[in-house]
């Protein structure tokens, strides 16, 4: 494992247990992290929520409210592209603190830097649904077989792990905040905020079975759906406009 590949694990102050479990996790496999103090969505007053969301937008282009979790979910994200960027990191790890790390961890990550590949942003967990991809790049052929793949439509949903490099957290500050749909689904949209999206297999993470702290105060599907909008949105998105 190489010690240089640098971690950032999200996490708010008050999740203490996640925060233990996490640690445990990577202490396991020896992997020294850095933990971003996640930003609570319960604490944000109304002008930063007005600065950092844009509600306009999300109403034409985004079938549901965002909840105040999926709010401070994307700001704690933007914190660890903005700690890439001040640290003048070639990429960092970002882990949220609600995970399930599985064996592979060391040995996928060890093959971050022999990526030949330009990227900006690599999927490190798959946790909701299976998304069909195509190998780009080989990057051992012993057990577990470790590849580069790109994805043929959408990419994962879920930001439980993903790699973020130095180019992609520059571009997606330029861009974000403001911002109007939560940050897996903005991801997908990587057309639009002109990232080089990829995935590295085996997975290493899936999400933990207790809901994420981080992400949601409420659930995202009881909410009340804008139907008009999600069949816009899915036709702009086939078409790429």
């Amino acid at each position: 494992m190489h010690s240089d590949v640098p971690i950032l694990l999200i996490n708010l102050d008050r999740s203490k247990q996640r925060l233990q479990s996490a640690t445990e996790q990577l202490n396991q496999w020896r992997l020294p992290f850095t933990r971003i103090s996640a930003v609570d969505g319960k604490s944000l007053d109304e002008n930063t929520v007005k600065r950092v969301f844009d509600e306009d937008n999300a109403r034409c282009r985004y079938p549901y409210d965002l909840t105040i979790g999926e709010i401070g979910c994307y700001l704690s994200h933007v914190k660890c592209w903005q700690y890439i960027v001040d640290h003048k990191l070639d990429f960092a790890v970002i882990l949220e603190d609600d995970l399930c790390l599985n064996a592979d961890t060391p040995k996928v990550l060890d093959q971050l830097r022999k990526i030949t590949t330009e990227w900006d942003y690599i999927k490190l967990a798959s946790p909701y649904k299976f998304r069909p991809y195509h190998i780009v790049e080989q990057l051992t052929q012993s057990n577990p077989t470790i590849s580069l793949v790109r994805y043929r439509q959408k990419i994962p949903s879920g930001t439980v792990a993903q790699v973020i490099s130095y180019r992609g957290a520059q571009r997606l500050l330029q861009q974000r905040p403001p911002f109007f749909r939560p940050i897996d689904v903005d991801i997908q949209w990587q057309h639009e905020l002109t990232l080089d999206t990829f995935g590295l297999l085996p997975y290493i993470a899936d999400n933990a079975d207790a809901p994420s702290e981080i992400q949601q105060l409420a659930t995202r599907k009881a909410l009340k759906q804008r139907r008009w909008v999600k069949l816009k949105e899915l036709l702009r998105f086939k078409l790429k406009i």
